[in-house]
């Protein structure tokens, strides 16, 4: 059964209401406990103040006390809400506070070892194959075989591998583990686990406070036994410390009864899609075998628990395992049959980027936009093959520059220079004063060998390029942006090119650099939004037409395919790419499964005609990255 980006998208949003229930359930549990004790605490005040006042005997229990209920209550809110929400907010930063938390250290591809580059390389085909930005990659000096991804979007996802999943595993298996962490990413996975993380964190908390109190109440009443009042203020403190560490016995058991109810069938799904993205279930049957019969300890800190279902495979020992035997997962991967799709309809984007890497022509086949758009949040081992077809064709140098943090900042700024050298006047008085001698000396040294490129080259290299951008500090960052800005602006216009790659890299940058932006609220309908999409296929019309006033064809078919009527077409004046980022940021707004149609509609527009050109094909992918919808390449025919 083929992977569905967006309905997996849906499955996740729900899946964390669900993990909300289950919240709230904990939560009842554990007031209903506290306020059972806080009750016997207020009938033993009530007893020993009436004792002491009047001498008489026992008073009548209190069942029901509505201060109390609410003290319970706000209590409960204030720890186990506030704790939730601190973890979560100290986990917004992106999946590399995950990674450093275990003690990862960022891969650097200039200083990897061979077994670390071939890592390295494993993963950027396939964050490219498949659309998305290349992750950063963190190394955990740990002899076990595990890995993980994290983050909230795939534009801040990073992976984390271990030294043993390093070196025990050979390259199959080590794709097929990355193909399942790849799947965690395309299926909404990551924000579910961050979240299920603060969750955890809340409900254990109280546990601990508990334990300090516990032990505090009992510091105390052993220095101090002076009066009776005094005793019974300590013995107080003493059961409620005790209730406490109870409720975090509860809170406990829910923690990880979440986290194994929520973690162990999404395992099952994401090893059913590295075997569909590979068409290898050798490859990752194989890993969890070599896992198997490892009897090393993890040497991971304690604190990996509440990561417990965010890796590959059981990292802790837990009651409540948060992964599936392995012998199930083995048992269901090599049962799960290879789907026909891979080879009877062997994606032609596949079959034409394979052929394409050596040929490069100048258009894309109906067909292979059709298969992106259908293949949207899914990768194939076709077009992983065909992506590193696409690499071994670039220069050692330029892809030497391209994972160097420097060396990529001029790789993307000599992809903006002019084809023609005697045309970058312009453009280099531009940044001139920005860029010393050297990396002056450096940009057209470079510029020299990637104005030679073929179009089709072009996005896989500004992929390649961002891990190491990535690793700039957020001023590095700032005033790249600034110097990318003022180079396209340097000659009064701004291509389709320019804009397509500075869109890539304010998504795929903007999330790492700047996590605490705003998002706007999700869900909304696109009726609300029509006028949007309607702008949108206008100016994909009229880019994609030799003369603008023959974009109307182009916009019927694209507003057909939404099934709406009774539009206009927007003029000329409005369609602008200032405009069209505006609406994308609206759109984006919208249900993944609407956002799949407007692809659709784009799909139509571009193709209406029966010809699709590279630039075209490029203006998809941006608009597909600009709706949080990772289309893999599209690759032209070979000549």
């Amino acid at each position: 059964m083929a992977m569905d980006f967006f309905a997996h998208q849906e499955q996740a949003r729900k899946r964390t209401g669900r993990l909300v229930a289950y919240f709230a359930m904990a939560i009842v549990l554990i007031v209903a406990t506290l306020y059972v004790v806080g009750m016997i605490l207020f009938n033993m005040a009530e007893a020993s103040s009436n004792s002491s006042q009047t001498g008489t005997g026992p008073v009548d229990v209190v069942y029901w006390n509505w201060p109390v209920f609410l003290g319970v209550l706000g209590l409960c809110i204030l720890i186990i809400g506030g704790g939730s929400l601190y973890r979560i907010i100290h986990l917004s930063a992106g999946g590399s506070v995950v990674a450093e938390s275990l003690g990862g250290t960022l891969l650097d591809y200039d200083r990897a070892k061979p077994g670390e580059r071939r890592l390295l390389n494993v993963i950027e085909e396939m964050a490219i194959a498949s659309g998305v930005p290349v992750p950063p990659v963190y190394l955990i000096e740990d002899d076990t075989i595990n890995a993980f991804a994290a983050g909230y979007r795939p534009t801040d996802a990073v992976i984390g591998v271990t030294r043993g999943c390093v070196e025990r595993l050979d390259r199959d298996q080590l794709q097929g583990v990355m193909a399942h962490e790849f799947s965690h990413i395309f299926n909404g996975d990551m924000r579910l686990n961050i979240r299920l993380v603060g969750v955890i964190h809340g409900l254990l908390i109280m546990g601990v406070i508990g334990f300090y109190v516990f032990r505090t109440a009992g510091f105390a009443s052993a220095g101090r036994r002076s009066s009776n009042n005094k005793g019974n203020g300590a013995a107080f403190i003493i059961i409620f410390g005790l209730a406490m560490m109870a409720v975090g016995f509860i809170g406990t058991f829910f923690g990880r009864l979440i986290q194994a109810a929520v973690s162990r069938q999404r395992e099952f799904l994401a090893d059913a899609s590295a075997v569909q993205f590979t068409r290898n279930p050798e490859g990752i049957s194989g890993a969890l075998r070599v896992i198997g019969g490892i009897d090393k300890k993890t040497s991971m800190p304690h604190t990996a628990s509440e990561y417990n279902h965010m890796f590959f495979a059981q990292a802790l020992d837990s009651v409540f395992a948060s992964h599936p035997p392995l012998a199930d997962r083995i048992s269901r991967i090599e049962g799960v049959p290879i789907p026909q799709v891979g080879e009877a309809q062997a994606s032609e984007a596949s079959r034409t980027a394979a052929a394409g890497a050596s040929g490069f022509a100048g258009s894309v086949t109906t067909s292979a936009v059709h298969a992106a758009v259908e293949n949207i949040g899914t990768v194939d081992p076709d077009t992983i093959r065909a992506v590193g077809r696409v690499i071994d064709t670039l220069p050692d140098p330029i892809k030497d520059a391209s994972h160097d943090p420097w060396g990529a900042r001029l790789v993307i700024l000599a992809l903006l220079l002019p084809i023609e050298v005697g045309d970058m006047s312009r453009q280099l008085s531009a940044i001139d004063s920005m860029l010393d001698d050297q990396h002056l000396k450096m940009l057209r040294t470079l510029h020299e060998t990637i104005r030679n490129l073929h179009p089709s080259q072009r996005f896989p290299l500004i992929d390649m390029a961002i891990p190491a951008l990535s690793r700039m500090s957020r001023a590095q960052y700032d005033e790249f942006m600034g110097i990318v800005t003022k180079v396209i602006r340097s000659d009064g216009e701004v291509s389709l090119f320019e804009w397509c790659m500075h869109t890539t890299l304010e998504r795929h940058l903007g999330e790492r650099f700047k996590p605490d932006s705003k998002h706007p609220p999700r869900n909304q309908r696109r009726s609300r939004l029509i006028q949007e999409a309607s702008l949108v296929l206008a100016i994909v019309a009229r880019l994609g037409s030799d003369d603008p006033s023959d974009a109307m064809p182009g916009w019927k078919a694209g507003v057909a395919k939404l099934g709406s009527s009774n539009l206009s077409m927007p003029g000329e004046a409005e369609c602008t790419l200032r405009n069209l980022r505006t609406a994308l940021a609206k759109l984006e707004c919208t249900r993944f499964q609407d956002r799949k149609l407007m692809l659709e509609a784009c799909e139509a527009t571009i193709d209406h005609d029966g010809r699709t050109t590279i630039e075209e094909a490029e203006l998809l992918r941006a608009i597909a990255d600009s709706l949080g919808c990772p289309m893999p390449p599209i690759i032209p025919d070979a000549d």
